[in-house]
């Protein structure tokens, strides 16, 4: 049996929850919010570490790095 992540766990609870707040707080939705918060934070994930290997290549001094594009990224939270 797998090790149970708690930490996923809960960050996919309270993003469902949000998803449940915005939505008006609907009944016999709780399912539909679960999913899209997994899928939600599967591309935040994937954004992130997309976002990882551009600064990585800067911090490297890799001449392939495509500076414009990282900096036209959305930071997260901000």
């Amino acid at each position: 049996m797998p090790i149970p992540d708690y930490r996923a766990d809960r960050a996919i609870r309270e993003t469902a929850y949000f998803i449940w707040e915005r939505e008006g707080r609907p009944d016999g939705r709780a399912h539909d919010h679960w999913l899209q918060a997994i899928a939600n934070l599967a591309a935040d994930r994937d954004r992130n570490e997309e976002r990882m290997e551009e600064e990585e290549k800067v911090l490297a001094g890799r001449p392939d790095a495509n500076i414009p594009a990282l900096l036209t990224q959305d930071v997260p939270g901000g």
